[in-house]
């Protein structure tokens, strides 16, 4: 099954802030959530509950996402950011 990626408004401001690296890396992180959907990552706690993270450890970056209640099939993304601060936690329970 392939998964729809909708991301947010706030999410394609942070996905534009990144450099060129740190973009190729998120577009393989979308790759895998567009194949994988929900199966993909780390689910989250407390605030996020029901979303989910994908890790690039070595860049320190982030991406936040859940499935969306329009469909099971649409994947929402919410956040792409560094973990240092969990600014990137903190921008996404803000944006849900």
């Amino acid at each position: 099954m392939v998964y729809k990626v909708e991301f947010i408004e706030e999410a394609i401001q942070d996905f534009k802030k990144l450099d060129r690296s740190q973009q190729i890396l998120i577009r393989k992180s979308i790759l895998k959530i567009e194949k994988y959907g929900m199966q993909v990552g780390e689910a989250l706690r407390g605030e996020l509950a029901g979303c989910r993270k994908l890790k690039h450890k070595k860049a320190g970056l982030r991406v936040v996402f859940r499935e969306t209640k329009k469909g099971l099939e649409i994947i929402q993304i919410l956040a792409i950011g560094k973990r240092s601060d969990k600014e990137v936690y903190k921008s996404a329970t803000k944006r849900l």
